[in-house]
């Protein structure tokens, strides 16, 4: 007998076949992409490149590795031994040092877990990494994931980078609040423009009259010949960075990190 395909038994079978998906993010079940593993879908490009770039130049300067996971749910697991299968199944950082971090975040649960390779273990303590997540709990009560995490990892990138003695060049996608002048320092720009355009006024009714021209004892020509300030409107890193992600190297982990909520 032909089962009919009614809107209603479609419908139905998408929302398992959706439901079955979401289920399956187990460890055992979850593959690398790339230093981003946006399986929850929450991540916007910009943090995505903002996080990329920063485990590229962590890997290529630092020799360490960080990956960044998003979950829609641990399905009942805690988030501890979740972080630790899946550091297991990766083999997140080199096999000989172990400098490998995850970061994780179960987005329907709401929570979230640093976890520290064997060998970042003494300049990540979990007091250190937790303070990174709790800076960023704002971001994530707003469901601003993506630079929630971009945050974070940069928290780790940094102490990473300062640790080996080397610079990072990436340029953060949160741009710092402008500062508005407070009203007495609007003076100094009022004096200026005073000295600027008196002068101007006066040359301009009586220059022709005193002097036959546009000459006079005023000096302009200092104004806009060659020389530059030495100051600069450009920003230097961005979200580039050369090389690419080619895999895990077998690293491991013994549950060092830490984990909360929001």
């Amino acid at each position: 007998m032909a089962i009919r395909r009614t809107p209603t038994n479609l419908f139905t079978i998408v929302l398992l076949a959706s439901g079955l998906a979401i289920s399956t993010e187990t460890p055992k079940t979850l593959h690398p992409t790339g230093y981003v593993n946006d399986f929850a879908g929450v991540v916007d490009g910009t943090s995505a490149q903002e996080i990329t770039a920063l485990a590229q130049q962590v890997e290529q300067k630092a020799k360490a590795q960080i990956a960044v996971v998003t979950v829609h749910s641990l399905d009942g697991a805690d988030i501890e031994g979740y972080a630790v299968d899946l550091y297991k199944q990766w083999g997140i950082g080199a096999k000989s040092t172990s400098r490998g971090v995850l970061v994780l975040l179960a987005v329907d649960d709401h929570r979230y877990r640093t976890e520290v390779g064997y060998g970042l273990e003494p300049i990540l303590p979990d007091g250190k990494v937790g303070g990174f997540w709790r800076d960023a709990v704002p971001l994530l009560k707003q469901n601003q994931y993506g630079p929630a995490l971009a945050q974070v990892t940069r928290s780790i990138a940094e102490t990473i980078a300062a640790d080996a003695g080397v610079t990072l060049d990436v340029q953060s996608s949160r741009a710092p609040p402008r500062r508005r002048p407070r009203s007495n320092e609007s003076f100094p720009l009022l004096w200026l423009i005073l000295f600027l355009v008196v002068p101007l006024v006066f040359r301009f009714l009586f220059g022709r009259r005193r002097y036959g021209g546009w000459g006079g004892p005023f000096f302009w020509g200092g104004f806009g010949g060659g020389g530059s300030s030495g100051a600069s409107w450009g920003g230097g890193g961005g979200f580039g960075g050369g090389g690419g992600f080619g895999g895990f190297g077998g690293g491991s982990s013994g549950g060092g990190g830490a984990s909360g909520s929001w």
